[in-house]
């Protein structure tokens, strides 16, 4: 029963993550997009040429964009999920839709150590990305899940390595 209990907690925690990401994928589109479309208007080096066809210009603006996509996406999460952890008390808005926050092992979380706790994260899903093995990713996913579900504050190996946790978020009894 513990085990299928420390399950959900880890589903409702990727959820909440897989919210999270989208917001922050949806936020670097728009970014990109934005940026594009000012560099389009600005630079007439970017307009589209004469006889081409508007999609295969839009086709090559998004491959041109490409890396910055892949580098800029880690960038705005660590800056959203850092500082909201901090300025909304261990929560973000997918950990505020399923009723969980990060907490520091010894109380409240730090900065530094939200944002530490982030890297170490978004690192560990790059490391996840880079298994090519359908096999070996898993044997390494199930490992990685596994660790949450056996240990005693259900933590991953970044909260380990950060000193944080997450835990089911209070309710308010202010009222």
């Amino acid at each position: 029963m513990n085990i299928l209990m420390n399950t959900l907690f880890v589903i409702r925690r990727l959820l909440a993550t897989a919210i999270d990401g989208l917001l922050v994928i949806a936020f670097t589109l728009v970014l990109l997009a934005i940026s594009a479309l000012i560099a389009a208007h600005t630079f007439p080096a970017f307009a589209v040429p004469e006889g081409m066809p508007l999609r295969q210009w839009y086709e090559a603006i998004a491959l041109g964009l490409a890396p910055y996509f892949v580098i800029t996406v880690p960038l705005v999460w660590l800056l959203y999920e850092a500082t909201l952890t901090k300025v909304w008390n261990g929560t973000t808005l997918g950990k505020l839709l399923v009723r969980i926050r990060t907490v520091s092992v010894a109380g409240n979380i730090s900065f530094w150590q939200s944002s530490l706790r982030t890297t170490l994260k978004i690192l560990s899903m790059c490391l996840l990305l880079s298994v090519a093995n359908p096999y070996a990713l898993v044997v390494v996913l199930v490992a990685f899940l596994a660790l949450p579900v056996f240990t005693v504050k259900h933590q991953f190996l970044f909260d380990l390595m950060a000193s944080t946790m997450v835990r089911n978020r209070s309710i308010s009894t202010a009222g």
